[in-house]
C-alpha cells in the first residue's frame, strides 16, 4: 500500500472535517427552518409555544389545536396512540376542510416535514415504532350493507350527535365540548366534507381509531359493541362507512376542477375587449376560460355552511385582467343601515412581494393588495342612490319635514362619515369594489381617492352570486400588484355571507394559489 504524505493526510482530514461540519450545519439549518416556518405560518393561531393561544386565535372557531397536549384529531393509529409523521404531514398538506386550518400545499415536501418535526418537539410526541391501523379488504357497497349500516348507526349512538339524517343536529349536538372545554359542532355528513378526507378508507380510520380531543370515540370493535361474532367485524365496519356515505347530498356535475399544483391559468382574449365586456360574467369571453373549484372554509363556524367551493375564472388581454368568482348563496344580503343587517361580499388578495405569507391578509413583511366587492355598494351603484337611512326606514318621521326647520339643519347637512372622507360614506358609487392594502388582520387601509381604480359587477340569480373584478394589468403604484405575463402571482379568495352575520374577520377564506397569465 502506498504511504500517504503528510500533506495528503492534512487535505484528507480537512475534507472529512468539512463534510461532517456541513452535515451538522445542514441538520441544524433544517431544524431552524422548521421553527422559522412555524413562526411564519402557524404561530399567529397556534401560539409561539404551540399552546393554541396565538394572537389571532380569537378570530377562529373551533380554537386552534394545542400542540403541547399531543392530541391530534386526524391520525391513522389506534385509540390512545400518537399520530405518525405521515398523519401530521397530510394534515398540513391538505388542511382540515370546514375549519380555519387551511391547506399549506404551496410548501414543498421538505418544508412540511420540517414543520412536522418541530410540532412533534412541541408536543413531546414519540412515535417511533407506532403502527398504523391496518385497513381490511374493502367490501363493495350493496343496498343490504347500507341497510345494515343504518341499523348500526342508531345502535351505537351516532344519531345522538350527528342526527337521524346525518346533518349534525342530534339531541346531544348542542351540548358537546372538546378536551379544552370549547363547544364543538358534530360533522354534517350530508355535506360530504370530512376533516381527514372523504374516501371510504379515510372514514374507516376515523371510526376504527378516534379523533383525539373530541367526543368522537373509537368504534374499532363493533362486533363487541353489538354482541356480534368477531368474524363479522369487517362487514360491520364497512356497513357503517357506506351508510354514512349514503347520507351525502348529491351535487350536480359541473365543468370544474381543482387547480393542479395550486395554479390558476388565465385565458388570453382579444386585445380589443373593453372593460364593460369583462364585467359581463355571462359574456362569450368567459366560455373558454377554465373553471377552477376553490375550497373556502369559515374562520368562525356557524350552524350552517362552514365549507364550500368557489368557482373561479380569469381572462386577460394586453391591457386588462378580469377575475370571476361564483358561489352558492341562497339569500341576497345588501342592506347595511340597521345594526342587525350585514352584507354579502367577496375579495381577492394578492401578495405584493410574491411571497405566500400569512393567508389572512398577509403580514408586515409580506403586504397584500386586496380587491373587495360589497353587495351594498353594488346596490347603490345599480340604483344610483346615496347611502341613506331612508333605505331602511322609509316611513320614519324626520325633523326636517317640518316647514319651519332651517334648511341648513336638514338630514343631509351633517354627515360625519362623509365629511371626514370615509369611503364607505361617500355620496355616490360608481364601482362596487374597494381597493385596500393590508399587512395582516385589522390593518385594512383603503387607497385614497383617484387611486381607487378597480371596476366590478355582481349579479345574484336567486341561488348564487357571480362577481367579476376588472383592473388594468399594469400597476400605477407600489401598493398594487403588477400582473405580468408568465409570472406566478400568489392569489387568495374570501367570501362574506350577510345572513350568517359575516363581517370583518368573520368570513370564509381560501389558502394561497398561483395566478398565471399564459398564452
Amino acid at each position: 500500500m502506498r504511504k500517504l504524505s503528510n500533506y495528503s493526510i492534512l487535505v484528507l482530514s480537512l475534507c472529512v472535517t468539512l463534510f461532517f461540519s456541513q452535515e451538522i450545519f445542514s441538520q441544524g439549518l433544517d431544524k431552524r427552518s422548521g421553527e422559522v416556518l412555524y413562526k411564519e405560518y402557524c404561530a399567529s393561531c397556534h401560539g409561539n409555544s404551540g399552546d393554541g393561544n396565538g394572537e389571532l386565535s380569537y378570530l377562529v372557531y373551533p380554537k386552534p389545536r394545542d400542540f403541547t397536549s399531543g392530541l391530534f384529531k386526524i391520525k391513522s393509529t389506534s385509540a390512545g396512540a400518537p399520530p405518525i409523521d405521515s398523519d401530521l404531514y397530510r394534515t398540513i398538506l391538505k388542511g382540515l376542510p370546514g375549519t380555519s386550518m387551511p391547506s399549506f400545499n404551496f410548501l414543498d415536501e421538505s418544508q412540511i416535514y420540517s414543520l412536522v418535526t418541530y410540532i412533534k418537539n412541541i408536543g413531546g410526541i414519540e412515535n417511533n415504532g407506532i403502527a398504523q391501523i391496518k385497513i381490511p379488504e374493502v367490501l363493495s357497497p350493496t343496498q343490504e350493507l347500507i341497510e345494515s349500516g343504518k341499523s348500526i348507526y342508531s345502535e351505537v349512538g351516532c344519531n345522538m350527535c350527528h342526527g337521524e339524517t346525518g346533518k349534525g343536529d342530534g339531541p346531544s349536538s348542542k351540548m358537546l365540548t372538546d378536551s379544552w372545554g370549547y363547544p364543538i359542532i358534530p360533522r354534517d355528513f350530508t355535506s360530504g366534507i370530512y376533516l381527514g378526507g372523504g374516501e371510504v378508507q379515510d372514514l374507516y380510520l376515523r371510526f376504527a381509531g378516534e379523533m383525539s380531543g373530541t367526543p368522537m370515540p373509537s368504534y374499532g370493535k363493533l362486533s363487541q359493541l353489538l354482541n356480534k361474532p368477531k368474524e363479522d367485524e369487517n362487514e360491520l365496519a364497512w356497513a357503517l362507512v357506506y351508510y354514512v356515505k349514503s347520507l351525502e347530498e348529491k351535487k350536480s356535475d359541473q365543468s370544474v376542477r381543482l387547480p393542479e399544483n395550486q395554479k390558476l391559468v388565465a385565458s388570453k382574449i382579444k386585445r380589443s375587449t373593453k372593460p364593460e365586456e369583462f364585467m359581463d360574467g355571462a359574456a362569450s369571453i368567459w366560455k373558454n376560460a377554465q373553471i377552477y373549484s376553490i375550497p373556502i372554509s369559515r374562520l368562525w363556524q356557524s350552524d350552517n355552511v362552514n365549507y364550500q367551493m368557489v368557482n373561479v375564472q380569469a381572462v386577460y388581454n394586453s391591457n386588462y385582467i378580469g377575475i370571476k368568482m361564483e358561489w352558492n348563496d341562497y339569500s341576497e344580503d345588501k342592506g347595511l343601515y340597521r345594526i342587525q343587517d350585514f352584507q354579502d361580499g367577496a375579495a381577492i388578495q394578492f401578495s405584493l412581494d410574491g411571497t405566500k405569507g400569512f393567508h389572512g391578509m398577509g403580514s408586515k413583511d409580506h403586504p397584500t393588495d386586496i380587491w373587495f366587492w360589497k353587495a351594498e355598494w353594488q346596490m347603490r351603484a345599480n340604483e344610483n342612490t346615496d347611502s341613506d337611512i331612508v333605505l331602511a326606514y322609509a316611513d320614519r318621521v324626520s325633523d326636517s319635514d317640518v316647514t319651519t326647520y332651517p334648511t341648513l339643519m336638514n338630514d343631509m347637512a351633517y354627515l360625519s362619515g362623509r365629511d371626514a372622507g370615509n369611503i364607505n360614506s361617500e355620496a355616490g358609487k360608481t364601482s362596487p369594489v374597494e381597493n385596500v392594502t393590508a399587512v395582516g388582520p385589522q390593518t385594512v387601509t383603503p387607497l385614497k381617492g383617484r387611486r381607487q381604480k378597480i371596476m366590478g359587477n355582481g349579479v345574484w340569480d336567486g341561488e348564487k352570486w357571480r362577481v367579476v373584478f376588472v383592473r388594468k394589468r399594469k400597476a400605477d403604484s407600489k401598493e398594487k400588484v403588477d400582473l405580468q405575463k408568465d409570472e406566478l402571482i400568489p392569489i387568495g379568495f374570501a367570501v362574506w355571507n350577510g345572513s350568517e352575520k359575516d363581517r370583518n374577520g368573520q368570513k370564509m377564506v381560501s389558502t394561497w394559489y398561483d395566478l398565471n397569465l399564459k398564452d
